[in-house]
């Protein structure tokens, strides 16, 4: 059986007709704008915008993060998406819309699944003791620093690190590296966890991560790649919670 946390085909990016989540973002700007500049209307749900676009929720949701950032709307949970005053007043007066080119946060996660999941399995059967010493330093920071976000996040990106040079494989190493770093040089990254990165997702992720390394320590690669499945469907899960 799948596992639920681990994203499937159905629930991908990939849009009918909308080649992009910018392209989607300009869309519904397009289409709210059209229909009312005024401060603070209120957008259709994400599963209304999904349905009228003929896209997934994903990439609705990456598509408000775009408009987020750009101060275009205004996301509050529990309450709703809120266009925001751009002294726009219609189509042809659309507010400048300009966000990095770069893959969208769920879009990387959906990739760091596919790849750290078969670095995991290669790691716990290439790994040496020396390689466990790295994973645990990394685990016990991560213990000490639940409360600290950032000393937590430095942890967790040596402890992912480790696991890819573990392998052996600079090329896996480089784009762990690139993956991590990319993504959180990117002010959507920053957004979406402003909304839903919390210290009870870092204690689940926590056990996610002693898990990981107790498949890898006992030389267990299918574990291993399960583990690393069940820890990042796990923060795509939380990622993708319904804003109200």
């Amino acid at each position: 059986m799948p596992n639920k946390l681990v994203p499937t085909v159905d629930d991908d990016s990939r849009t009918t007709g909308v080649r992009s989540y910018q392209d989607l973002a300009r869309k519904i700007l397009e289409e709210t704008a059209a229909d009312s500049a005024a401060a603070d209307q209120r957008l259709p749900s994400e599963r209304t915008l999904a349905d009228m676009f003929g896209v997934s929720r994903t990439a609705v949701r990456e598509a408000i993060i775009a408009l987020e950032v750009q101060g275009l709307v205004e996301v509050r949970l529990g309450s709703g998406i809120y266009l925001q005053p751009t002294g726009a007043s219609g189509p042809s007066r659309l507010p400048a819309f300009d966000v990095p080119t770069g893959p969208g946060p769920l879009e990387t996660l959906r990739a760091r699944v596919l790849v750290e999941a078969e670095i995991a399995a290669a790691a716990a059967s290439e790994r040496r003791d020396a390689d466990l010493d790295r994973m645990l330093d990394a685990l016990a920071t991560m213990r000490l620093q639940l409360a600290d976000k950032d000393a937590y996040d430095a942890a967790d990106r040596r402890f992912h690190l480790a696991i890819a040079e573990a392998t052996g494989n600079r090329v896996l190493q480089h784009m762990v590296e690139a993956m991590w770093d990319n993504a959180r040089q990117d002010p959507r990254w920053d957004k979406i966890e402003q909304h839903f990165h919390s210290e009870q997702l870092r204690e689940a992720s926590l056990k996610d991560h002693q898990a990981i390394f107790a498949a890898i320590a006992e030389r267990q690669p299918e574990q291993a790649r399960q583990a690393m499945q069940q820890h990042l469907g796990r923060v795509i899960s939380q990622f993708s919670q319904a804003w109200y």
